[in-house]
């Protein structure tokens, strides 16, 4: 019986060998010192290392420099009788080529149960890592060009707003000053005949007066006709009412002023302006927003600072002060309905509007509101196109992130918002006061 048992223990044994031998794994013992004992065909094959070459070696002659720190890990977790598996690192062929393996290393134990020593299993897995790697780069490639390619969608996008926006700038531009100019010649007709009319009637009225000198008793026709029409009242109130033309005259004048400053049709794409004369002129075009109906109406703070002329497209730039005081004008409106007529009177809507030199070479333009202010999650998106926080069919989303365009983009600026939910917005515009100032000051 006890050759028995023997004879099948060395048939096993030599099985078992034989699974090892013909495995295209790397099987690999070794002791808990990390000396290599047994090396099969399929380590081999993989590293490159004859098993007269490799057995009574240290297993340290397979790691590479920056991976010596590994061994001393694998034989703490078997120490404590635990097995590693699946662990994927990189060991050193006998040429000094690196490979990627997968390691399972199990302890092995004596008759006893103490761990002696560990086998390990090493499977290449170069192939794989290759595919993975190039399917990594693949993925990474198509993620760039993905984003290239909504970049360059976003790009048209905003192009095609921008056309579309400049397509009714300068169709409302020729609009406004056609109407600028067919207001113009009746209106200076007017005005051209207000001092002879006026001069007209002054003679008249001292020829009457000189009647009335000479011939104090007036037929009773004449008497009848005088108090018929009020003839003291009518002498009084026809200056008046000549000069009140007048008056008139001139406001038609000034709006007709600021429509053609506003459309600036007749000036090149760059030219040096009066900043001033383009915010005076917006607030002009703006005037009957700012007289509200029910109460006071909004208040225009200027504080102009002493700027020499800008060098700008000043329609494009009279598009962003549109924008921005528009959108003042809106927040206000939204405010005062939210507020009783007596806490409006005691802090009336007010925009405050100030320019300055920021240096030599650049100015600032500032225009504040004492509105709602704008929430946080929207102050982030504010410049994006489409993205409007006012109800719909109010807002397009598109003023800010075209003024944000000119401004950035056309005029080499920048376009900033600070907002306090609840108190106040102010907007930010820094501009060069010449296109070449920033490239002097490079």
């Amino acid at each position: 019986m006890e050759n028995l048992a023997t004879e099948q223990a060395e048939e096993a044994l030599f099985h078992l060998a034989a699974i090892v031998e013909s495995s295209e794994d790397a099987i690999i013992s070794k002791t808990l010192d990390g000396v290599i004992v047994s090396w099969n065909l399929g380590a081999e094959r993989l590293f490159g290392y004859k098993a007269e070459e490799a057995i009574g070696q240290s297993v340290t002659m397979l790691l590479p420099v920056e991976r010596m720190n590994e061994e001393a890990q694998i034989i703490q977790e078997l120490r404590q009788g635990k097995r590693v598996e699946h662990f994927e690192t990189v060991r050193q062929r006998k040429d000094g080529t690196l490979i990627d393996i997968s390691l399972t290393i199990s302890p092995v134990k004596n008759t006893t149960g103490r761990i002696i020593g560990a086998s390990k299993i090493a499977r290449d897995i170069s192939t794989r890592k290759q595919i993975e790697k190039a399917l990594e780069e693949s993925q990474a490639l198509l993620q760039q060009k993905a984003t290239a390619l909504e970049t360059t969608l976003l790009e048209l996008k905003r192009t095609q707003i921008q056309l579309i926006q400049n397509e009714k700038m300068s169709s409302l531009g020729l609009l406004v000053a056609g109407v600028a100019h067919e207001i113009n010649n009746p209106v200076n007709f007017i005005y051209a005949n207000l001092n002879p009319a006026n001069e007209y009637t002054q003679d008249i009225l001292k020829l009457l007066r000189l009647y009335q000198k000479h011939y104090p008793r007036a037929v009773p026709e004449i008497q009848e006709k005088s108090e018929e029409i009020d003839l003291d009242f009518l002498a009084e109130d026809l200056p008046k009412l000549l000069s009140s033309m007048e008056v008139g005259a001139d406001r038609i004048k000034t709006i007709v002023r600021s429509l053609r400053n506003f459309s600036r049709l007749d000036e090149a794409e760059m030219k040096s302006v009066n900043i001033h004369e383009g915010i005076d002129s917006t607030l002009m075009l703006l005037q009957h927003r700012l007289k509200v109906k029910y109460h006071r109406e909004i208040e225009v703070v200027k504080n102009y600072g002493n700027l020499p002329l800008i060098e700008c497209n000043a329609s494009q730039l009279n598009q962003v002060f549109m924008n921005l005081i528009s959108n003042a004008i809106d927040a206000l409106e939204e405010r005062d309905q939210q507020l009783t007529f007596s806490e409006i009177e005691q802090q009336p809507s007010q925009i405050l509007i100030s320019t300055r030199m920021l240096n030599s070479h650049q100015m600032q333009i500032r225009i504040i509101d004492n509105g709602l202010g704008i929430p946080k999650f929207a102050q982030e998106r504010l410049f994006n196109p489409f993205f409007t926080t006012k109800p719909i069919g109010k807002g397009t989303g598109l003023g800010l992130s075209i003024s944000y365009q000119i401004v950035t983009e056309k005029h080499r600026g920048s376009l900033r918002c600070h907002s306090i939910p609840g108190q106040e917005t102010e907007f930010v515009i820094e501009i060069p006061i010449r296109q070449d100032c920033l490239n002097n000051v490079s």
